[in-house]
């Protein structure tokens, strides 16, 4: 449900920039990272997607003007980086993040790859229900089965050794600006906004989009959790 719209939102952006069949490697990348986040940091989640969501609304509302994605994404980041850190949050769940995002880029860029190489083979283009039932699922298992790794090195080449405040900023700034970029995708075109460039036709790409997004994500992820339990592969939730 997270996923696979932000996936579907980064890769018609990647196209719009023409950017080829990298797309697939950075779309899945970051959308596999952003989920690591969004799945691991826990409380910094929830606030920093309210904070990004709520601060993205309020400025396409209040300002439509100056609501284009670049300024929505910066303020919110922004802001949500301010409220991270001058709250305190718990001290573990916020240290593996950055494990957490590592797992999440390399697992998302390595299934993406697999993706833009294959595709090329294949008579027609992979629709858009078909690549992500794969991406969810491929990069559920490959996640799951290495994110103690990850883990464990980001500890070891010091990446948790860094200021709690400054890894909760960061990292609150990050999902500030998600939440923010998505609702400027889903919002704009329904506000009737004009935006020049290839945002705006990866915002409507996107909408047409997203039904078959949904279904396609959740058969992935139901087909990885199904396997996951199957060969026993141990929780993720608690570190």
């Amino acid at each position: 449900m997270i996923y696979a719209p932000l996936f579907i939102g980064l890769l018609s952006l990647a196209r719009g920039a023409e950017l080829g069949s990298v797309s697939y490697v950075l779309a899945a990348a970051l959308a596999g990272g952003a989920g690591a986040i969004l799945y691991g940091a826990r409380e910094l989640a929830l606030i920093s997607t309210g904070v990004g969501a709520v601060s993205g609304l309020g400025l396409l509302i209040l300002a439509p003007a100056q609501a284009s994605l670049t300024n929505t994404v910066v303020i919110a980041a922004l802001l949500a980086a301010v409220v991270g850190v001058t709250l305190s949050f718990p001290r573990r769940c916020t240290r593996h993040v950055p494990g957490k995002l590592v797992a999440g880029v390399v697992t998302g860029a390595f299934v993406g790859a697999v993706l833009a190489i294959a595709e090329p083979w294949h008579a027609h283009a992979f629709s858009t229900f078909a690549a992500l039932a794969f991406l969810t699922s491929a990069n559920g298992i490959l996640y799951a089965g290495s994110v103690r790794g990850w883990i464990q090195l980001s500890r070891r080449i010091g990446m948790e050794s860094h200021p709690c405040e400054l890894i909760e900023g960061v990292t609150m700034a990050i999902l500030g600006a998600i939440a923010a970029g998505s609702v400027w995708m889903v919002v704009s075109p329904l506000l009737g906004l004009e935006a020049a460039g290839f945002w705006q036709l990866a915002s409507l790409t996107m909408h047409d989009e997203i039904p078959s997004a949904f279904l396609g994500g959740l058969l992935g992820g139901g087909l990885a959790g199904m396997l996951l339990e199957l060969f026993r592969f141990p929780w993720v939730h608690d570190v």
